[in-house]
């Protein structure tokens, strides 16, 4: 390639122009580190970059957001952080996905996908992030920071991975903490408030350059082995552990090391029954699936997300009597037998079958 606006990058010898240009790239989460990995990607002039990210700016992200400006205030973050890409790089073709990524980063997107840079600020969404990043055999990048540490971590689940997965390395105290925003029925606690870390440019542009300069490398020696890299950025150190297999890990040990991934229907209907009626089925996240009161069961076969702890509440004056069927493991017996005619509330399905499928659920609402 022999574009001037890329002349200095030809001197480089840890990457190619033609491959960049070539390149998908995911970014989960258009925040701070959101806008300082896209910066970064834009300038070195990557082919393809996709923003998901549901919220809108407020005025205290104009601290720590490159891309944003005070005209840009109420508007979404993704839209934005898109066009201001484009502005960076005429030649990046950026696209903005408004909402959660969850919902809006589809099987198909990610097949096309070449690296996906989690950039998120808490830990249930990381933990998705890695759930479609292995699942997809997508290499994964995780930053993290805050106002004087900032990690960098490795998943080269598509450049032929050695180690664990993100999960594999946290501890119980991060289950512990994500368990307080829950009742002990796992529906959201409504009086649940989520503490804000208080980060700073600083740390947001030294993690985020560490974690485009490595997740631009997968494929290679040095990045085929998971790792964490934790950056101080006062001190001026650095750090790197490799990330090992966790045999109780919930995710890799869970989820089937190789799968298809294919797309269906929401709907439930009885010709699926074809199939043999025992296979186990586990949805990718809890179901609501019915209430019971005074030994009358009612079904709701809705995502457990949709609701808090006020629900029981609102079906009886004594929600303490109230019994809830809240799960994610079923049969597909069970699932048509029960179900058919109502969708699927879940992203997808893993179905136990052999070799195993990973069905991802497509139109209507989740």
């Amino acid at each position: 390639m022999t574009d001037g606006r890329y002349l200095r990058h030809s001197a480089i010898d840890w990457f190619t122009q033609d491959a960049l240009k070539a390149a998908r790239i995911a970014v989960i989460g258009a925040g701070a580190v959101g806008n300082e990995v896209m910066k970064n990607l834009a300038l070195l002039g990557v082919g393809i970059i996709d923003v998901f990210d549901p919220d809108t700016i407020e005025e205290h992200n104009l601290t720590r957001s490159v891309l944003f400006r005070d005209s840009d205030i109420g508007q979404t973050k993704a839209s934005v952080a898109a066009q201001r890409v484009q502005e960076l790089d005429p030649g990046v073709r950026a696209n903005a996905y408004v909402g959660d990524f969850w919902k809006t980063l589809t099987f198909d997107l990610l097949n096309a996908t070449t690296t996906i840079f989690c950039c998120v600020d808490n830990f249930e969404a990381r933990i998705r992030c890695n759930t479609l990043a292995y699942l997809a055999k997508k290499d994964l990048v995780v930053v993290g920071l805050d106002s004087r540490y900032g990690s960098v971590e490795l998943f080269p689940f598509g450049s032929g991975q050695q180690g664990g997965c993100y999960e594999c390395a946290l501890p119980p105290s991060v289950y512990q903490k994500i368990s307080k925003r829950y009742s002990c029925g796992w529906l959201k606690k409504a009086s649940f408030i989520e503490g804000k870390i208080p980060t700073t440019i600083i740390t947001a542009s030294a993690a985020s350059s560490v974690a485009v300069s490595l997740g631009l490398r997968f494929g290679g020696a040095t990045e085929a082995q998971s790792a964490k890299i934790l950056i101080d950025t006062i001190a001026g150190t650095s750090s790197r552990n490799t990330v090992g297999i966790n045999p109780e890990c919930p995710c890799c040990q869970r989820l089937p090391e190789t799968a298809r991934l294919l797309a269906s229907d929401r709907l439930i209907v009885d010709e699926k029954l074809a199939l043999d009626a025992e296979i186990a089925i586990e949805a990718s996240e809890p179901i609501l699936v019915s209430y019971t009161v005074d030994g009358s069961e009612t079904i709701v076969w809705e995502s457990a997300s949709k609701f808090d702890d006020t629900f029981p509440a609102t079906i009886s004056e004594r929600p303490d009597d109230v019994i809830l069927d809240i799960r994610d493991h079923f049969t597909l017996g069970e699932i048509v037998g029960r179900f058919s005619g109502r969708s699927m509330p879940c992203k997808f399905l893993v179905c136990r079958t052999e070799p195993p499928l990973i069905v991802e659920m497509r139109g209507g609402n989740a």
